[in-house]
C-alpha cells in the first residue's frame, strides 16, 4: 500500500465540503478508501474524526466503535457538513406540549426531593425527564462507551447516557443527544459544572453529536458541543424550580423529535 499524506487528502475534502455548501456524502468504505486504508480499526476512525475536525469538518453519524459494536456498516453512507452554531427556535407557544398530568404531578414533587448520589440523580431525576422529552427506553444507551486513540494511546470513554431514535431510519444511527449526570450538593457551592461539560465536550466529536445535557438535578444545562467559538456554548440553563415553566423551551432544544429533524437535514 502507497504512503499518502493524510493531512493532503483531509485538507482536499475538507474544501470540497466548503465548496459545496452544504452537506456531501459518501459511503464508509469510500471515506476510509480516500485514505488509502482497506480495513477499520478503533485507531483508523479516530485519525480520520480528528483529521476532519481540525478542520471543522463533522462526520454524521459517528464512524467510530460505539459501544461493542461499528453503528455504521462499509456500505453505510456518512454525511460530511461543516461544523457550525446551532440555532434554535425557543419559546414556543404552550400549545405544542400537551397537557400531562403525570409530567404536572412529577414536576411538583420534585420541589421537596432530594438525590441522595449520583445514581439517584440518573434513575430518578434524568430518566424521567428524557421520557417527558420523547424518549423511550430503547432509545437510551446507558453508559455507552467509545474507545479511541490519543497518538498511540488507547482511551476508552464512557457517557452516562446516549440518546438515538431507534425507530427513524434516516437517524438510527446518530447520536442526537449526550448526558452527564452529578451528584447533587445540599449545601456550599453549586456542583462543578465545568467538569461535566469537559466530559461532554471530549465524547463530542467522536460521537458526532451537536448537544449536551449536564445536570445534578438542580441545575440544568443544554449545551451545544459543535460551537465554533471556544468549541462549546450554553444555550438552556435553569434551576430545578424554573423547569417545571421552563419545559416547554427545553422540550423546543434537545426533545426527540427536535433532534430528529435537525439530524435529518444534515442527511439528505
Amino acid at each position: 500500500m502507497s504512503k499518502i499524506d493524510l493531512n493532503e487528502v483531509t485538507d482536499k475534502i475538507a474544501n470540497q465540503v466548503k465548496l459545496k455548501g452544504f452537506n456531501k456524502s459518501m459511503k464508509v468504505k469510500t471515506l476510509l478508501g480516500l485514505y488509502n486504508y482497506g480495513k477499520r480499526t478503533e485507531e483508523i476512525t479516530t485519525i480520520i474524526t480528528e483529521l476532519l475536525a481540525d478542520r471543522n469538518v463533522v462526520l454524521n453519524p459517528s464512524i467510530m466503535k460505539l459501544g461493542e459494536t461499528w453503528q455504521l456498516m462499509w456500505d453505510d453512507r456518512v454525511y460530511l457538513s461543516l461544523r457550525e452554531e446551532c440555532v434554535f427556535k425557543i419559546n414556543e407557544p404552550k400549545s405544542v406540549l400537551s397537557i400531562d398530568l403525570n409530567r404536572e404531578d412529577w414536576f411538583n414533587k420534585l420541589l421537596i426531593r432530594n438525590f441522595r448520589n449520583e445514581r439517584e440523580v440518573e434513575t430518578k431525576f434524568i430518566i424521567p425527564l428524557l421520557s417527558y422529552l420523547g424518549y423511550f427506553e430503547n432509545d437510551r444507551y446507558d453508559g455507552m462507551p467509545v474507545e479511541a486513540y490519543h497518538g498511540s494511546k488507547k482511551t476508552r470513554l464512557e457517557t452516562d447516557f446516549a440518546l438515538f431514535n431507534i425507530e427513524n431510519e434516516i437517524v438510527e444511527k446518530q447520536v442526537l443527544l449526550v448526558v452527564e449526570a452529578k451528584m447533587e450538593k445540599t449545601s456550599g457551592k453549586c456542583f462543578d459544572l465545568v467538569s461535566a461539560q469537559k466530559q461532554l465536550k471530549s465524547y463530542a466529536i467522536w460521537f458526532s453529536c451537536s448537544f449536551g445535557l449536564v445536570t445534578d438535578s438542580k441545575i440544568i444545562q443544554v449545551l451545544d458541543l459543535m460551537a465554533p467559538i471556544n468549541g462549546m456554548k450554553i444555550i438552556f440553563e435553569c434551576k430545578r424550580e424554573e423547569l417545571k415553566d421552563r419545559f416547554t423551551e427545553l422540550y423546543s432544544l434537545i426533545s426527540k423529535e427536535k433532534l430528529t429533524n435537525f439530524y435529518e437535514t444534515k442527511m439528505r
